[in-house]
């Protein structure tokens, strides 16, 4: 029977999406934890036989509302943690898969863990021709401060602690659109720690209609805009070619020539330099992702040769990566 306060919400908008609609509710319901409700929330307009395959199903403890007006999906989310019955909201994707040990490995971690208001899992990315798994931070300041540069987190993988969401007033910002979810883990990373599960738990699935895809200049200019108020906070100065710079950065990309690699050196540095000043992200944890960053920008400029090696070796960031690092590094630029 199902319970009047289950210990899990699993919150899932659906607008459309029919294709994979099916797989994605069995995996809810196939989970190896049974006290959780399953609220569906559909859009406005969405296709008939979206609505069909979800109310196909019978098993009690899936609560389908139907929004009469379009909310969008940020509208959607916040009605659903407002609409939410559990102790935990756990989130899903209408096109992805959860593995079924999911909802009881992320509700034992917080049983655990009181003060963790948020925890992810890594996740398999599956595309049409490939597939690759996606290994978040799990310690808490580390994820703070990876957070400067893009979302550490999966959004269908997380759970969120509901009294943590009640109890500060935590929402989905529709200024935010196409990155809401990771604007969402910044503002709530200084009030609790978040973390991830160091196991795949989710498919998550690209298609050729993913957000990302499918509005792509419209997330780059969130993205943009997000970067903006976040170096806003750290550094009293920096410029539009900053900002620039460092959405590429966050969004891994890197130029394989000098110039990019100098300029990037310069800007982690000055992130560095801002943080000891300002003293917002933990040490030294935040030198730590900074340096992490500066070892992709040089493996992707390895070709490059010496060049690059010896931008990366006389580098005060270098002394923050490990050793393997360095002779990954070295080799690369050897063997280019």
């Amino acid at each position: 029977m199902k319970s009047m306060n289950p210990k899990v919400t699993v919150l899932m908008p659906v607008y459309n999406g029919e294709e994979f609609l099916g797989e994605a509710i069995d995996s809810i319901l196939n989970q190896t934890l049974n006290d959780f409700e399953f609220l569906i929330i559909s859009e406005h307009g969405t296709s008939e036989e979206s609505l069909h395959i979800i109310n196909n199903y019978k098993d009690e403890r899936i609560r389908h509302l139907h929004n009469k007006t379009p909310l969008g999906l940020v509208g959607s989310l916040n009605f659903g943690l407002k609409e939410a019955k559990g102790d935990y909201i756990a989130r899903m994707d209408a096109d992805d898969f959860s593995y079924p040990k999911r909802l009881d490995l992320q509700v034992k971690l917080l049983d655990r863990n009181k003060k963790i208001g948020i925890c992810g899992t890594w996740v398999e990315t599956i595309e049409v021709n490939s597939s690759s798994t996606f290994r978040y931070p799990t310690e808490p300041s580390r994820l703070q401060s990876r957070l400067l540069f893009d979302s550490a987190l999966a959004h269908p993988s997380v759970m969120f602690r509901k009294i943590f969401i009640d109890k500060f007033g935590l929402k989905y910002d529709e200024n935010d659109l196409y990155a809401e979810d990771w604007s969402f883990w910044q503002k709530s990373s200084f009030i609790f720690p978040i973390t991830n599960i160091p196991k795949v738990l989710l498919k998550y699935r690209i298609t050729e209609h993913s957000t990302s895809r499918f509005n792509a200049d419209k997330q780059l200019s969130v993205i943009k805009t997000i970067h903006k108020r976040n170096i806003q906070n750290l550094c009293s100065e920096f410029t539009d070619e900053d900002i620039d710079l460092h959405t590429e950065l966050g969004m891994w990309q890197f130029k394989s020539n000098q110039a990019f690699i100098e300029k990037s050196e310069k800007w982690l540095l000055k992130l560095k330099h801002c943080n000891s000043v300002k003293k917002i992200y933990p040490e030294p944890e935040f030198t730590s992702i900074l340096a992490e960053r500066w070892f992709f920008v040089c493996r992707a400029a390895s070709k490059l040769g010496l060049i690059t090696w010896s931008i990366y070796w006389n580098s005060p960031l270098r002394k923050h990566n490990e050793h393997y690092k360095h002779a990954y590094i070295f080799i690369k630029c050897i063997i280019k």
